[in-house]
């Protein structure tokens, strides 16, 4: 979060990432005009290893191209410059919340899935986001209904105490977590005089949460219904674990390599699947590495006559699709 913050150009505010979902709460400064030397001091910060390497000899190529291009002689009028356009992609994602959050989300996920050799998404939906501009008391109070999320959830008794917040983390003594109170607060005498204050706004934050809750607990209003309907079947599971995919295409192939052999193209067409590479990955590759398909000419994979068939039957109750 720290780094997507340096390199967007944004001021992280407050935040708090419970177990299933987070609240990011950021200021959007007015958009800079930056040069080379900090736009790749901010792409330094956003990237690591192999990605970093990849950024930066891209850069190179296309500012050795330019330079050469120059050199060679004067470009017409409707010249476009190639490493100009490579920078502004990186600019165009700076001091704006949608970007900041889509980059977050990208780099969080490619770092989960590198750290544990996992594939696939990491979240569930698309996220909400609620703009305004930074006057002091709406700043107070949604850093402080950011702040009570971990009390109101029974994780801690004050947040102070809850470890994946920006209010225990400016306790601290985090200085960019601070700064982020001291923004809200307009306060510089330090920490303890800006904790009481916004200690205020955390306990109005949760009286505000305890009289929305038993508004919706109301006797009056109190009844029992069920959102489950009973007229649906359960879940269905499959033995394997997709990566991606949808377990009715996984249904519909073998329910159609039932009735016979048939090639990669046209059981592609039958389920609806476009993209060849998609459909070899996620559908026909696990399905052959656990035999419930084969090859009707094995030792030649890319054989023009190429077939798949049924090896085995598959029970329908199969575990779910992986998803963190």
């Amino acid at each position: 979060m720290r780094r997507v913050e340096e390199f967007s150009g944004v001021i992280v505010l407050a935040y708090v990432f419970m177990a299933n979902h987070f609240h990011i709460y950021i200021y959007v400064p007015p958009v800079e005009d930056i040069d080379d030397d900090e736009i790749l001091r901010r792409i330094n910060i956003l990237y690591r290893e192999v990605s970093l390497n990849t950024v930066l000899s891209e850069w190179r190529r296309l500012k050795d191209e330019e330079e050469q291009e120059l050199a060679d002689g004067h470009p017409c009028d409707g010249y476009v410059s190639r490493f100009s356009l490579y920078k502004q992609s990186f600019v165009k994602r700076m001091w704006n919340s949608s970007e900041f959050m889509r980059t977050f989300k990208q780099h969080f996920t490619m770092s989960y899935n590198g750290r544990r050799d996992h594939k696939g998404t990491m979240w569930e939906g698309r996220y909400h986001d609620r703009n305004h501009k930074p006057d002091e008391a709406t700043m107070w109070r949604t850093a402080g209904y950011i702040d009570a999320n971990p009390v109101k959830a029974g994780e801690t008794q004050w947040p102070d105490g809850y470890r994946w917040c920006s209010f225990a983390a400016a306790c601290r003594g985090d200085e960019k977590a601070q700064r982020g109170y001291a923004f809200m607060y307009g306060m510089s005498g330090g920490w303890e005089a800006i904790r009481s204050k916004h200690e205020v706004s955390i306990h109005e934050a949760l009286a505000e949460m305890s009289e929305r809750q038993e508004g919706k607990e109301s006797p009056r209003k109190r009844v029992a219904i069920s959102k489950v309907d009973p007229r649906l079947p359960e879940p269905r599971c499959c033995p394997m674990e997709l990566d991606r995919g949808k377990i009715e295409v996984f249904e519909r192939i073998t329910s159609l390599l039932e009735k016979g052999p048939m090639s990669p193209a046209a059981l592609r067409e039958a389920v609806g699947i476009k993209s060849r590479i998609h459909f070899l990955r996620y559908y026909v590759e696990p399905l052959l590495a656990q035999g419930y398909i084969e090859r009707t000419i094995p030792g030649k994979p890319n054989a023009s006559n190429q077939k798949y068939r049924k090896v085995q039957d598959v029970t329908v109750s199969m575990n779910c699709i992986k998803r963190v």
